[in-house]
């Protein structure tokens, strides 16, 4: 079952405070035939991606959101109660939220289907967000939130069970071949796709800040009761590293019993790597061909005031993306082509 968790507007289609961008979908939705479909420009990004993760999807996925002229708010829609106008489509993974906007005399707002968000969608498991261990092939929760073992992970998966069986060959087997106990703080997919590609301030998702929390908690409990001497070395990786950019605000003064390893981090990796070292944590980073790392790595350096090095580090990680994408917040220029078209061009860089 899809479950979708609707965010209250922030503002009114049309008003003065609503300051988004709406561009046309593509050139079919933008002629007299039946109602026309605009989209947030700003939900680009999100978009690139899927257009780059599978081109055949892409198409299928353009041509049903083509269709919201003449089919948007049917009976198959999920419409917002709270928000009379505004519905939510699942197309493909992607759960559209729209408004049916009829136009009126307050309001010069063209009429037509106005796309105002895009989230992956995924199925809501059954398994809680929180501290786990996996001892001798078997996975359990850990409820005193204490990391015991040498070898840790932050993980989004659909289950738990399943992100242990995935992490198990990460962390390997001894000399006895007996597979290697770990911590892992589990995350639900849902919650990961939460923390996605969010540029406007009504999208924003408030889910994976109450998951952040819990792992603040367990890295201060870790700090506080963990009997073993050595630190516990987290890995973690692309968009789950912004749930610990999310926990800074909980985290508690000293942290130097954990050691963070930051692979491709999608995140505001200045930041993170600031907040933790200053509680004595160790952190490193790995950064491979990873067109959203690289980006997100190029954007923080960007507006970091963090040190030197860490900067130029960073600003040497994404010299190699492209900066139109990378930009596309600081960006007053108004889109003069269509959403479609110019998702493909922003197709293959993608920002965090």
């Amino acid at each position: 079952m899809i479950v979708h968790h609707r965010r209250k507007l922030a503002y009114t289609l049309g008003s003065k405070a609503d300051t988004r961008q709406f561009i046309p979908f593509s050139k079919n939705t933008n002629t007299n035939r039946g109602r026309k479909v605009f989209i947030d420009a700003a939900l680009a990004p999100l978009f690139a991606h899927a257009f780059q993760s599978d081109e055949a999807s892409a198409l299928q996925m353009t041509s049903k959101i083509e269709q919201l002229g003449a089919l948007g708010g049917n009976v198959t829609a999920n419409q917002n109660t709270g928000t009379p106008f505004e519905y939510m489509e699942s197309i493909g993974k992607l759960a559209i939220y729209y408004q049916i906007h009829q136009g009126s005399e307050d309001n010069q707002t063209p009429a037509g289907v106005y796309i105002t968000g895009v989230q992956r969608a995924s199925e809501e498991g059954e398994d809680q967000a929180g501290l786990y261990q996996s001892f001798e092939g078997k996975s359990a929760e850990v409820l005193t939130k204490i990391a015991e073992h040498e070898q840790g992970f932050i993980k989004a998966h659909a289950k738990a069970t399943r992100a242990a069986r995935v992490l198990q060959t990460l962390a390997g087997v001894d000399g006895w071949e007996v597979p290697n106990s770990f911590n892992f703080f589990y995350i639900p997919a849902a919650i990961e796709n939460e923390m996605g590609l969010w540029m406007t301030p009504d999208s924003r998702a408030m889910r994976p800040a109450v998951v952040a929390k819990e792992l603040a908690s367990v890295l201060s409990e870790t700090q506080k009761h963990r009997s073993n001497g050595k630190p516990i070395k987290w890995q973690i990786e692309g968009d789950t590293v912004k749930l610990l950019q999310l926990a800074v605000e909980h985290l508690p003064n000293l942290l130097d019993k954990h050691h963070f390893i930051l692979t491709n981090p999608v995140a505001d990796t200045a930041q993170v790597v600031n907040a933790f070292q200053r509680r004595g944590a160790k952190i490193e980073g790995k950064f491979t061909d990873n067109k959203r790392a690289l980006a997100s790595a190029k954007v923080s350096s960007e507006i970091s005031s963090s040190n030197t090095d860490l900067k130029e580090a960073l600003a040497k990680a994404g010299s190699g993306s492209n900066t139109a994408l990378s930009n596309y917040n600081s960006s007053t220029g108004s889109i003069k082509s269509s959403f479609i078209e110019y998702v493909k061009n922003l197709t293959g860089t993608l920002a965090w």
